[in-house]
């Protein structure tokens, strides 16, 4: 008696998976229609999108990302590249949170891709794209000439920087105005009676540290004020053991800066910390102002005045920058943006007093 060869069972649960038919069926619609509908095209109605979708969860459809790829040479997926960023707490999880709620309701996946330190900084960037493991890629920690930029542009390969660079070829960016941070920073110490002034910035080699640099020596010059120079200065990327300790060493000296600008949390709180170590009191012998990317400042005691950086915020608009680039919009001025800081201020200040 001969037995009926078996079906293995990867083909069964292959066949027996829904389809775009199977959801087309259970809507009663077009095949067509419900694609476009689950790839959130804006053509058809919101209502029909939403019921289309409805069912496509109830009936347990997956897309079929590989078939989709070979047919239309896509992989419908962003790949973001992440550098360690010790300076910035929540960065992670935030850029995470604000690029994945983008690639959700646009049909994408979302791919983070570590950027091991003190490898050749192509590495990365070179394999995505050779590989094609990605439609587009979101990078961090921008340098003036940054060689992963030069790279993508020379390859024509969608990208947008979270962070700028001082490249004469114009490219697709979301960055948070530290020019201007450094500068009311610095602007608020003043009105705090703080006159010798100290900035704990990024390190050397990004871009953003010039562009804090420009906003607080302009605050410095234009009110002629004092700015503490040190040999081997700290900045966000020394450990925070290594930073207290340096600030207790400062402040233990008789030249040191009443007024600090510092452009990272967890950096101002080491820093508060290496202040209180010496025998001062933050918030009366001197002052502390720092960059919040974190609910964290919202409960420090002494309280600090701070300018606050949406991270959350910053991962949606580098999403929706990549896909407009995908959806083959040109560079135009939309697709660079300067995000505002925003103030949260806790102290009351000279200007305060006089009015």
């Amino acid at each position: 008696m001969n037995t009926p060869p078996s079906t293995p069972p990867g083909n069964k649960q292959r066949r027996d998976r829904p389809t775009l038919r199977t959801v087309a069926q259970a809507c009663g619609l077009a095949v067509t229609t419900v694609s476009r509908a689950l790839n959130n095209r804006s053509d058809i109605a919101l209502a029909t999108r939403q019921r289309v979708q409805q069912v496509a969860n109830d009936i347990g459809y997956v897309p079929d990302r590989a078939g989709r790829g070979l047919r239309t040479g896509r992989t419908h997926t962003l790949s973001l590249v992440l550098a360690p960023q010790r300076e910035i707490t929540g960065y992670t999880a935030s850029i995470i949170s604000g690029l994945g709620e983008i690639c959700r309701d646009h049909g994408y996946e979302l791919s983070a891709t570590p950027d091991v330190p003190h490898q050749d900084e192509l590495t990365v960037v070179r394999s995505i794209v050779e590989n094609r493991r990605a439609d587009g890629i979101v990078l961090s920690r921008t340098s003036p000439q940054d060689l992963r930029v030069r790279y993508l542009l020379e390859n024509d390969f969608p990208f947008v920087t979270h962070g700028r660079t001082e490249l004469a070829t114009q490219h697709a960016s979301v960055d948070f105005d530290n020019e201007r941070f450094a500068e009311l920073a610095a602007t608020r110490l003043l009105h705090r009676g703080r006159r010798h002034l100290m900035l704990i910035g990024a390190p050397a080699n990004l871009t953003y540290q010039t562009h804090l640099l420009n906003g607080f020596s302009r605050a410095v010059i234009r009110n002629a004020l004092q700015c503490h120079v040190a040999d081997r200065p700290p900045d966000l990327e020394t450990p925070l053991d290594e930073l207290r300790q340096w600030i207790r060493t400062l402040f233990s000296s008789a030249n040191h800066p009443d007024g600090i600008v510092c452009a990272g949390e967890t950096a101002s709180i080491a820093t508060l910390a290496g202040i209180r170590d010496a025998g001062l009191i933050p918030g009366t012998d001197v002052d502390v102002v720092a960059k919040q990317t974190s609910a964290a400042l919202d409960h420090m005691l002494p309280a600090i005045d701070s300018w606050f950086e949406d991270i959350d915020m910053t991962g949606r608009r580098l999403g929706q920058t990549l896909l407009q680039l995908l959806s083959g919009q040109t560079l135009d001025e939309e697709l660079r943006t300067i995000i505002q800081p925003e103030p949260r201020l806790r102290l009351s200040t000279d200007c305060d007093t006089a009015n």
